[in-house]
């Protein structure tokens, strides 16, 4: 008579039945064990949760006002020298509760448009935002915010609020500015130029049917530069900002006058390193900026236990401090000697 597997297994004392790890609970478990934030933490999460997705134009400003007045520089270095000068030019701002400091905007959940990149929407809904400026009333913000799914995306214009693309808010007073802005960059970004070259490229009208018929997304056409940008903490943190910057200086004087053959490439390396200091430069004045500003902050805590009795922040020549921050200040250089234990 033909045994069963199953009566194979048990008289091999393997049963098919056999838990190794025992008997399952009841109910599904979670993939992994949540615990509670600390209540600091909990505090600026929930805030982040209720703030609104906000815009601002400092950034696109200073990048912009700085790009248009060096017209006669070489291409890379002025758009290095409108980054230092947009990172110079930027609030900071430092919620209380805060130990990792620093944002792109002075607003907790804050962004700002990049119009150098493609300023066709601001373009093309001009109208449509300067007549919604115009005509701000009372509506309350609960009503036009959407939250839980991708969370405080100002969906709809209100009170003293433009929404932008149904995602990102901007006070009304600041709408001017940014169709400004906008306007100087048309024809010249990113977009733009790329538009005027894709049309030279063989098959261009294929590409233009495909991209029209939305078999995929926007920045999956060949000619859009949709990129995605990994930071690399290693290098600031094991050789700090001015470090950083000597090396690049050292490398301007390896290849100044060797062009290496094509004059055109070979150049544009000294241009690169020249880039690349006036970049971090910017970085380390926004850092620096932060460090006055938990100065300021500090002088004005009347609570003994918040007001820590710290040094002054490090110069410049020593690195640009990296800032761990409550209500007080606690600074570490750039060459990772703390002021005070972190």
């Amino acid at each position: 008579m033909p045994r069963k597997l199953t009566d194979i297994l048990a008289q091999a004392d393997a049963h098919l039945e056999y838990q190794a790890m025992g008997k399952p609970p009841s109910e599904p478990m979670p993939r992994e064990v949540v615990g509670k934030p600390f209540p600091r933490v909990q505090r600026l999460r929930d805030l982040y949760y209720d703030a609104l997705s906000s815009a601002t134009n400092e950034f696109p400003h200073w990048y912009t006002r700085t790009y248009m007045r060096l017209d006669n520089e070489v291409p890379v270095v002025r758009r290095a020298l409108a980054l230092e000068s947009a990172f110079r030019h930027l609030t900071p701002t430092i919620f209380p509760g805060e130990l990792l400091v620093m944002g792109k905007t002075y607003h907790y959940r804050g962004s700002f448009p990049m119009p150098w990149l493609s300023e066709g929407y601001y373009m093309a809904a001009e109208n449509q935002l300067y007549q919604e400026a115009l005509a701000r009333g009372s509506a309350s913000a609960d009503a036009v915010s959407t939250f839980g799914s991708g969370g405080g995306n100002v969906t709809k214009s209100f009170g003293p609020v433009v929404s932008i693309a149904g995602k990102f808010g901007i006070r009304k007073e600041e709408v001017p500015a940014m169709l400004r802005v906008a306007h100087a960059w048309e024809d010249r970004s990113v977009d733009d130029v790329g538009h005027k070259y894709e049309q030279m490229v063989p098959g261009y009208e294929i590409k233009e049917a495909l991209m029209k018929s939305v078999t995929c997304m926007f920045d999956s056409g060949y000619t859009l530069p949709q990129g995605r940008e990994v930071v690399n903490y290693y290098y600031p943190l094991q050789f700090g900002f001015d470090e950083l910057i000597s090396m690049a200086e050292r490398k301007k004087g390896e290849v100044a006058g060797h062009p290496d053959g094509d004059g055109l490439t070979g150049m544009n390396r000294l241009y690169n390193y020249e880039a690349v200091s006036h970049v971090l430069r910017g970085i380390q004045a926004w850092i620096q900026n932060y460090a006055q500003e938990a100065r300021r902050l500090e002088a004005m805590e009347r609570e003994s236990a918040q007001a820590l009795s710290t040094p002054r922040p490090p110069s410049a020549s020593s690195g640009s401090p990296i800032i761990h921050r409550g209500r007080s200040a606690r600074l570490c250089n750039s060459v990772g000697q703390c002021t005070l234990p972190c």
